[in-house]
């Protein structure tokens, strides 16, 4: 028997409640067949997503019990995939805050910056370099406007200048799947027309700061890049920090010439590898907002799932 098309499905129990309590009391009347969430909803509500790697993470831990305790419940299908009510979301962003806050505190991580014989470049003396380099252990990344972002991991036997880029696109989907427009290519962005504003320098590490606008106004996003490398560490980390004020659009990074393998992330979503023609890249959602949510055979706006303000990835390269 085939399945039935998705405005003929009943409303799942999180998707017709208003409120995480009222989807608990819903749970219980769900019948078959289930409206599952759709294939591409894995980059659905970025924001809460990130809030639920950190918290199922915190709680995995020993000590972790109580927040398991709170967790509980809240890996159900729709729940998982942000397929879900404004309100409810709300409630499960509540929920994930509470379970991090049950968690011991992890200690601060040693910031190998807090030294004074840290070398700070600003202004007239970091505007003098055309090229900045960052080092770790292992993988290194030269940054400048010829090259842009250039990852060199030599055991790994790559070397691949402008490795970094940006793209955005409309997006006419719902919460279940992105949608582009048929007659709109992606909007490319470089991070060479980032500024660099900042430069540590330490014999245990090197911290590089870029700010500027992906973009020119009023379609563009204000950005901070920051790459550092420390040597008692195999890989760069790369941090993405995006102010979005656009609606309905999907803005992902693209790494080209590096093997998924080679991109670690803490709980950035909607990883995919991709061909487009010749060429190859691996790209992770950084901002996917979508104002509408199907439940049954309706839609339902859910403002809150267009990401609104500022968002951070973390990634590791190398």
């Amino acid at each position: 028997m085939s399945e039935a098309p998705a405005a003929d499905l009943p409303p799942s129990p999180e998707r017709a409640a208003t409120t995480l309590a009222q989807r608990a009391r819903l749970a219980p009347s769900a019948t078959p067949p289930f409206q599952h969430p759709g294939p591409g909803s894995a980059d659905a509500r970025v924001d809460l997503k990130l809030a639920a790697w950190r918290a199922w993470r915190a709680a995995a831990a020993k000590s972790g019990e109580a927040a398991r305790e709170r967790l509980a419940g809240l890996d159900t299908p729709d729940l998982a995939a942000g397929t879900i009510q404004d309100g409810t979301a709300r409630g499960l962003a509540v929920a994930y805050e509470e379970a991090l806050s049950l968690c011991p505190e992890t200690p601060a991580e040693p910031d190998p910056f807090d030294d004074p014989l840290t070398r700070v470049l600003e202004g007239k003396e970091l505007r003098k370099q055309r090229e900045f380099l960052v080092e770790s252990g292992g993988a290194r990344v030269r940054f400048s406007r010829k090259g842009g972002v250039h990852l060199i991991v030599r055991d790994a036997d790559l070397n691949v200048e402008h490795c970094v880029a940006f793209e955005d696109r409309a997006d006419l989907g719902t919460l279940d799947g992105f949608v582009a427009k048929d007659d709109e290519r992606a909007r490319l962005f470089s991070p060479t027309f980032l500024r660099p504003v900042q430069m540590l320098k330490h014999a245990r590490a090197d911290r590089l700061t870029l700010h500027g606008r992906l973009g020119r106004r009023p379609t563009g996003f204000p950005c901070e890049l920051l790459l550092e490398g420390r040597r008692d560490e195999t890989t760069v980390r790369m941090v993405v920090r995006i102010h979005n004020q656009l609606s309905d659009h999907r803005l992902r990074v693209r790494f080209l010439g590096v093997p998924r393998a080679a991109i670690a992330s803490e709980g950035t979503p909607g990883f995919e590898e991709v061909t487009v023609g010749h060429r190859r890249f691996v790209a992770a959602t950084l901002v996917r907002a979508c104002g509408r949510l199907r439940v049954g055979d309706r839609l339902v706006e859910v403002p809150g799932a267009q990401v609104q303000g500022w968002i951070e990835h973390r990634f590791r390269l190398g």
